[in-house]
């Protein structure tokens, strides 16, 4: 009889390099370093099989990040540090070193047939390969030199400058110690399969589920689960494996519509369209994007680029149609 087909859904929660609070940024500074240079301080992960049945969970709390403060105070969801330690308290979450965290993981990845990530490319491109390459460093007699390096990279990125390349940054496998895991991106599944059709268009502009430009669809993990699962005030806890519980359950309804092979792509909301393609085929939402767009140009737009005159055009578009 053959084996049953397991899936691990993982998700990470991240901090950034301490030194960053020394200087002086924006936050649109700081968030691109925070994306660039994360380090995993809570992750998560359960392995499902195709039916959703659950075959275990795992969760740990990194000791070189979570309990260091000046790690983990750079976190964007620092002030969920009391619901950590209540996690804690209640046996809900372990603790451990990250070389005992990724030993454990591996062993788990080797056991199922394919890793899963809402954003697979943050997870396992990003998040686990920097804190890899920052535990190494923190555990050599050259960490100074590391880190001045990473200050020179970070400088760069605050100042629009980032000259990394991963030229296998797409490719749908996950590369951990010499072993390559085959992944794929829950985001692009679920835009692919389950969102993409107007009954979800029309439950985002209904209810306001766009993105911060409002050119797009909301299409988040947190969005993407209310509507599947008909749970409208659900709120997402952005915690490592309370995150990957809910992304599980996004993967078995894909797993319905048929198999699911190794693949990452970028920026799978495109698959949604634009709103302002979509209120020009159904006008009785043109108001809404009309408002929603305008609010954002008027409160960002500083320069005469192309990307700006675009915006500019679809908000006359809007405007055009709400006159008629």
């Amino acid at each position: 009889m053959a084996r049953k087909k397991l899936y691990l859904t993982l998700d990470t929660e991240t901090a950034t390099l301490p030194f960053i609070k020394e200087w002086e940024l924006t936050a649109k500074q700081k968030q691109n370093i925070a994306i660039a240079k994360p380090l995993v301080y809570d992750i998560g992960w359960t392995v499902t099989d195709r039916m959703g049945n659950i075959v275990l969970k795992r969760n740990y709390l990194i000791q070189e990040t979570f309990f260091v403060p000046n790690v983990f105070n750079t976190a964007y969801y620092k002030d969920k540090r009391p619901i950590y330690m209540q996690l804690l308290a209640d046996g809900a979450i372990e603790v451990a070193t990250w070389e005992q965290a990724i030993e454990r993981l591996q062993l788990d990845l080797d056991d199922c047939d394919i890793a899963t990530a809402y954003n697979a490319c943050f997870d396992y491109k990003k998040a686990i390969p920097f804190t890899e390459r920052y535990i190494k460093a923190l555990y050599s007699n050259h960490y100074n030199e590391w880190e001045e390096r990473q200050r020179k990279s970070c400088r760069d990125i605050a100042n629009g400058i980032n000259d990394s390349e991963n030229p296998d940054y797409l490719e749908p496998f996950f590369e951990l110690r010499g072993v390559r895991y085959p992944i794929v991106d829950l985001w692009g599944l679920a835009c692919e399969r389950l969102i993409n059709i107007d009954k979800y268009r029309n439950y985002c502009l209904d209810n306001g589920l766009l993105s911060a430009s409002a050119l797009y669809f909301k299409t988040s993990a947190e969005t993407s689960f209310q509507y599947l699962m008909n749970k409208h005030d659900f709120i997402e806890d952005h915690t490592a494996l309370s995150d990957a519980e809910i992304e599980a359950q996004i993967l078995t309804k894909a797993l319905k519509k048929g198999k699911v092979e190794p693949q990452l792509g970028a920026f799978p909301f495109r698959e949604l369209g634009t709103t302002y393609d979509y209120a020009c085929r159904h006008p009785k939402y043109a108001e809404v994007v009309y408002e929603k767009m305008n609010v954002y140009y008027s409160s960002n737009c500083t320069t005469n680029s192309g990307y700006w005159t675009r915006v500019e055009n679809m908000i006359a578009g809007l405007e055009y149609m709400l006159s008629k």
